[in-house]
């Protein structure tokens, strides 16, 4: 028979491996860096850092993505309104400005305003209130009533082109009328209603004369209209 303490002895044995292998589990992930284990929960640790780390950009990426349209449009919004704004500050200043400009003068009737110069000396290539030729006294009623610049030229002014061709029947104030003769424009004057025109005479200095004057009238080489 087997003796108790070989028993004893045979038992012993599986229950201290067993608490060797309880009190020494067995690790893996030697580092001969440090020269120690690395701890399991710390390699973990990393990989989840890692992947927080690199969906961080992506998400942000979106964030922005969403955000942008969001800004753009806020962005035209507020453009929108800017331009808005400043058309109705732009009518209100061209509002105030034509209320503060003050308002032309009344120039009255043609004859009125032209009779100015009645009175002015004839004097060769002058063109003054006091002073003038006859193509100087029509240049300057022009500019000032019409707004209409023309040369200081009797014959210069029949060629204009701006001037289309009346008939003698067909004059109406404000035409001029041109005399001279077949060869040569060499006077020029303004007509004035009731068949009379305004000129600088070179005897008289501006006057006013009937179309049927005998002196002007076989001297009458046409008409032409400006407006």
């Amino acid at each position: 028979m087997v003796s108790l303490s070989k028993i004893a002895g045979l038992m012993f044995i599986p229950i201290c491996a067993g608490l060797v292998c309880c009190a020494f589990p067995e690790r893996t992930g030697y580092d001969r860096n440090i020269g120690d284990y690395k701890p399991a929960s710390t390699d973990a640790g990393a990989a989840q850092a890692s992947n927080t780390s690199e969906d961080a950009p992506a998400k942000n990426a979106q964030g922005e993505a969403k955000a942008e349209p969001a800004r753009t449009a806020a962005r035209s919004d507020s453009s929108q309104h800017k331009n808005s704004a400043q058309k109705v500050r732009d009518a209100a200043t061209r509002k105030e400005a034509a209320k503060a400009a003050p308002k032309p003068e009344s120039k009255g009737s043609l004859e009125k305003y032209a009779s100015g110069w009645i009175g002015a000396k004839y004097v060769y290539g002058a063109a003054s209130k006091s002073k003038t030729d006859c193509s100087g006294f029509v240049m300057q009623v022009y500019k000032g009533y019409f707004n209409i610049a023309l040369d200081h030229n009797a014959a210069s002014m029949y060629k204009d082109s701006r001037g289309s061709s009346v008939s003698r029947g067909s004059l109406r104030e404000g035409d001029l009328v041109f005399f001279g003769s077949f060869w040569k424009i060499d006077h020029v004057g303004i007509y004035l209603s009731g068949d009379r025109f305004i000129h600088a005479s070179s005897s008289k200095g501006v006057m006013i004369s009937p179309m049927n004057d005998k002196y002007w009238s076989h001297k009458y080489q046409g008409g032409r209209r400006f407006r």
